[in-house]
């Protein structure tokens, strides 16, 4: 009876998105376990910053490609392929190789019985796919999803998506629903995006081959109808409605959905409600602390989103501002707003609220992502430079493991053990 309860109070939340079919994966959970992986971009700090930027539809500083030389192959996806994949039940492993600055993670899952190596991204919600609709210079270097070689692919008719970003780059498309297969959990009419026209940024990315999106599907781009996420799909068959996002620094991490590995924390999780009205896994975060100071107040604090698919942290000024002050020679650089320092400097820790109960302690080694010249180094926390929001990203998740709890509308938080 609660089970029949709870998909009926989830269906009645959602009844304004378009619904697919789960198979049979009545509870069940199923594990994927991913890398870093890295192109070419995958030690420029200014390039992770500039996919951060692009993906919230912000303009870039002015100077900041000048000053920091930002690669002309930016896009919102860098990673690399390679792996294999087992299957069995509910649960699946994937092994990949491992990048230096942990810039990206990719897992791959099946569309249609083919397999594709694709990002998974709490920051989005579009499951859009490289595919035989588009051109063949377009594609060279990606797999792509071929809808002739499925046959359960089904086309929906008078459907398009189309994502754009703040230097107006993107992706548009057709839309189709086929089965979609992650770690041995399959929904059946998934809503897939086929890209028929894309950006050269996406095109460069070529161990790419589409993103997953793990947001809710009120932001979904598909019109006339917006669809559901493969989450909001899966999640009534599922033992538990979560899925857990346990990155590590260099290591092996995984996304486990339906249930939660308590050998793989320290201590409780504290759950932390979200605002699900915007889309994302949002929440509020409104003081910090550095190294062993005091508690400072971030009395202007704008909403914080929880993305796995962004690689660094941006925060407000102030808090960034705030942080690198503890760092000697430290700086913001000028009209870029990249915040850098030596590189032989120990960096302090970082101690930052979510939500009204929880602090969460980034080690002062994982404040550092990247060289950005022979002396000079690339901060994981960096400015958000007046925006209306706060991400946190994998700065964030390679220090906590992370619950999305689908049925409780939050996000659960403990140190990694």
């Amino acid at each position: 009876m609660h089970k029949v309860c709870r998909t009926l109070i989830y269906i009645i939340c959602l009844w304004s998105i378009a619904s697919a079919a789960p198979t049979s994966n009545e509870g069940k959970s199923f594990k994927i376990h991913r890398r870093v992986t890295g192109g070419a971009e995958a030690s420029n700090g200014a390039a992770a910053l500039g996919r951060a930027y692009r993906k919230y539809g912000w303009e870039l500083p002015e100077g900041f490609s000048s000053k920091v030389q930002l690669p002309q192959n930016i896009s919102v996806m860098a990673a690399g392929r390679g792996g294999t994949v087992k299957a069995a039940g509910g649960d699946g492993t994937v092994k990949a190789t491992p990048n230096e600055n942990d810039v990206s993670f990719l897992s791959p899952i099946k569309v249609g019985g083919q397999t594709l190596m694709m990002n998974f991204d709490t920051g989005s919600s579009d499951l859009w796919v490289f595919n035989s609709q588009l051109p063949p210079e377009k594609t060279q270097g990606h797999s792509v999803y071929d809808p002739k070689k499925s046959s359960t692919f089904k086309p929906m008719q008078g459907a398009s998506w189309r994502i754009l970003y703040g230097d107006k780059s993107g992706a548009s498309g057709i839309v189709g629903t086929d089965t979609v297969d992650i770690g041995g959990a399959k929904v059946n009419d998934q809503a897939i995006e086929l890209a028929t026209t894309v950006s050269d940024s996406f095109v460069r990315d070529v161990e790419s081959d589409g993103l997953v999106g793990l947001g809710f599907g009120i932001i979904n781009t598909v019109k006339p109808e917006k669809q559901k996420t493969f989450f909001e799909n899966v999640m009534p068959t599922l033992d538990k409605p979560v899925f857990t996002a346990n990155l590590r620094h260099h290591t092996i991490g995984s996304y486990e959905f339906g249930r939660i590995d308590t050998t793989q924390f320290k201590g409780p999780l504290t759950y932390v409600k979200i605002d699900p009205s915007s889309g994302f896994w949002q929440i509020e975060s409104k003081s910090f602390s550095v190294g062993d100071g005091p508690v400072q107040a971030n009395p202007n604090a704008t909403p914080a989103i929880i993305d796995s698919g962004t690689s660094l942290m941006l925060a407000d000024d102030a808090v960034v501002r705030a942080y690198w002050r503890q760092v000697p020679n430290a700086e913001m650089e000028g009209s870029s707003g990249l915040a850098t320092f030596p590189c032989n400097e120990k960096l302090p820790d970082f101690h930052v609220a979510l939500g009204e109960n929880y602090v969460a302690t980034i080690p002062g080694p994982l404040m550092s992502f990247s060289r950005l010249s022979t002396e000079r180094c690339v901060g994981g926390l960096q400015s958000s430079l007046g925006h209306d929001k706060q991400i946190f990203g994998d700065v964030l998740f390679k220090a906590q493991f992370v619950v999305f709890d689908g049925e409780n509308r939050a996000v659960g938080f403990a140190p990694h053990n």
